[in-house]
């Protein structure tokens, strides 16, 4: 008898979650990630800038991970 009166509890909770998740929705949150990409305008006028770009330290050391990992694979 206990358990019933749980379950029942849990299945109310469970409803009422999904009633308010429901109603709270909202029609804009349903676009896709093509329309909102479609809808975006100045896509080709973004520019690169220079300082954030990896440096040639950077560059070596995941070149040299990459390389080490292989070893790794390789030899263990």
């Amino acid at each position: 008898m206990k358990n019933s009166s749980f379950l029942k509890l849990v299945l109310l909770c469970c409803l009422l979650t999904a009633v308010l998740w429901v109603s709270t929705m909202d029609e804009a949150q349903a676009q896709t990630a093509d329309q909102k990409l479609a809808q975006q305008s100045g896509l080709g006028s973004k520019k690169i800038d220079a300082d954030k770009l990896p440096g040639k330290l950077e560059y070596t050391i995941a070149i040299g991970s990459v390389v080490a990992m292989i070893a790794v694979v390789k030899f263990a």
